[in-house]
């Protein structure tokens, strides 16, 4: 049995968008969040080289101007809605603190607590920003990395993983800090 490894941080409505973000593109058809607008353009392109008159584009431009407007709207809406929540939960104002165990993730705030088996989780994936622990194929809960200030407890914390989960942690950097 090892030593459970405890991580706590306070939660942050544009680190949570973020991260959510990273999720919806992992989903099938999450790739026209990042894609829609430069394949639109390219389309543009392509009925210039074609000879087409500006005048039969205003749909193409329309739709050009609607994408645009929805990719600068989504995360600010997104934010907003996440804050109002944030403050009227208090268990989401608090420390949240993670603990990862032999038996699995236990995640507690200040008026609940949640526990993952290891044979619930799906995945885990790391980024440059977050550990994402996927308990469906298109949801995860997530560890800010910094919340893992320490290398040893960082390393600790991969070879749990990997040990617990196995091809199902193959998303972890191999020599990369948290």
């Amino acid at each position: 049995m090892t030593t459970p490894l405890t991580f706590s941080f306070q939660l942050d409505p544009a680190e949570t968008v973020r991260a959510s973000q990273i999720v919806a593109r992992r989903r099938p058809f999450g790739w026209t969040e990042r894609w829609a607008l430069p394949l639109i353009a390219g389309s543009g392109l392509l009925f210039i080289a074609l000879g087409k008159p500006w005048h039969e584009m205003w749909l193409l431009g329309a739709i050009v101007l609607a994408l645009g407007i929805l990719q600068i709207l989504i995360p600010i809406v997104q934010r907003r809605t996440l804050r109002r929540a944030y403050d009227e939960t208090p268990s989401l104002r608090g420390p949240q603190t993670y603990e990862f165990s032999d038996t699995g993730l236990v995640m507690s705030g200040v008026s609940s607590s949640m526990t993952l088996r290891w044979d619930s989780l799906v995945e885990v994936i790391e980024t440059n920003e977050f550990l994402l622990f996927y308990h469906t194929k298109r949801a995860a809960f997530y560890l800010p990395k910094r919340a893992t200030p320490d290398a040893g407890q960082q390393a600790a914390l991969r070879d749990l993983l990997r040990t617990h989960l196995g091809p199902r942690a193959a998303g972890l950097g191999d020599r990369s800090p948290l």
